[in-house]
């Protein structure tokens, strides 16, 4: 990775940071080319502008000479208030493997940028998480399960939760761990929703990631068919906060049980002191876990939507919501069944965003 500080080229960088120019691994600024596959940005607190973006090499504009055009690569850089500028290449991305479903998040605790994304490789696909911490990247596999497994539909979440411990002395001391929870589907020897935290206060380098299958976490899993349900209707778990109870509450279907469950996921909160001897401890990153609700899987979903969300009320409730082409739908359980699939039609006046926004209101309601 190269740092720079500009002084009388800053206007000239920022013009070409705005009109999209790709960045070397040499650190060296060059014209913009064909339009990257995916971008993200994200702007931290204190000012500093992250973009990533995926593509052939010919796409970003790289020059480097062992990076060949057709190579697939994630190209990064950040921007400070100075001006100064760090850019390069995501390591162990360069190869013939897309990268897709970009994801950004930001932890200013603990200084960590997280970059999550999706590698297609011959027969199956990954997910892939890079923590850009201290100036350096690392980068580690979610783990699939047996067979040729491929990941849909992945969401990430950061939350914050406050932890009492003891110093040496034993006198209590209260700090704030920093989760990031990462949730998708998985079509492999089973077909189930998948579950993973990390602790970016602990974890610095990315490895020994934990992966939990969400249906066995309550006592369930096994053999699954989809049965008469759409894919719609099940392939798209969710996480959201809970708010002032502080747990993090997932969304999803369980196919062997042909339910749906809402559950709370909590982590132990009085740790006491550090140390191999104290068991609290040593459980501080293994979920707790508890059903929230739980329903029929939904039926009246269509099989052609996008952007699939879901929402759940104060009752734990899910509304499950998605757009169509001149659309948004959804359906809400109501703690007996799932109605009908409901559409408000998008007009001149009913953008999307304020349809989307009248039906999440309502649904935090549930």
């Amino acid at each position: 990775m190269t740092r720079r500080t500009l002084r009388p080229l800053l206007a000239a960088a920022i013009f070409a940071l705005a009109a999209g120019a790709a960045f070397a691994g040499d650190g060296a600024v060059v014209a913009p080319m064909a339009k990257p596959q995916e971008e993200k940005s994200l702007l931290t607190p204190d000012g500093t502008l992250y973009t990533v973006r995926s593509g052939h090499a010919s796409e970003l504009g790289l020059a480097e000479t062992d990076v060949i055009p057709s190579d697939n690569v994630i190209a990064w850089s950040l921007r400070r208030q100075d001006g100064s500028v760090e850019q390069g290449l995501v390591p162990d991305t360069v190869g013939q493997n897309s990268k897709r479903n970009l994801e950004l998040a930001y932890d200013e605790p603990s200084g960590s940028l997280v970059l999550f994304f999706k590698e297609d490789l011959t027969v199956l696909n990954i997910l892939r998480l890079g923590i850009f911490k201290n100036g350096a990247w690392t980068l580690t596999n979610l783990l699939p399960n047996l067979g040729f497994a491929h990941a849909y539909n992945p969401q990430i979440l950061l939350s914050h939760q406050t932890v009492m411990t003891q110093d040496g002395n034993g006198n209590p001391l209260s700090q704030t761990r920093t989760i990031l929870s990462v949730i998708w589907w998985e079509e492999a020897q089973y077909s189930q929703a998948r579950y993973a935290p990390i602790f970016l206060d602990e974890v610095s380098d990315a490895s020994d990631v934990p992966v939990y299958d969400l249906p066995t976490l309550i006592g369930g899993g096994g053999a699954t068919s989809s049965g008469s349900h759409p894919a719609t209707a099940y392939a798209h778990p969710s996480l959201q906060l809970e708010g002032i109870g502080g747990a993090i509450l997932a969304s999803f279907a369980d196919l062997s049980a042909d339910r749906h469950y809402v559950i709370r996921i909590r982590y132990p909160d009085n740790l006491g002191k550090p140390g191999p001897d104290n068991v609290t401890w040593q459980r501080r990153r293994i979920p707790v876990v508890g059903v929230a609700s739980e329903g029929p899987i939904p039926n009246d979903v269509p099989i052609m939507i996008e952007s699939v969300k879901t929402v759940v009320g104060s009752s734990y409730r899910p509304t499950l919501v998605w757009s169509t082409p001149g659309a948004v739908g959804y359906t809400r359980f109501d703690g007996r069944k799932w109605s009908p699939a409901i559409t408000i039609p998008l007009t001149e006046s009913m953008t999307y965003d304020r349809a989307l926004r009248l039906v999440q209101e309502m649904a935090t309601r549930n």
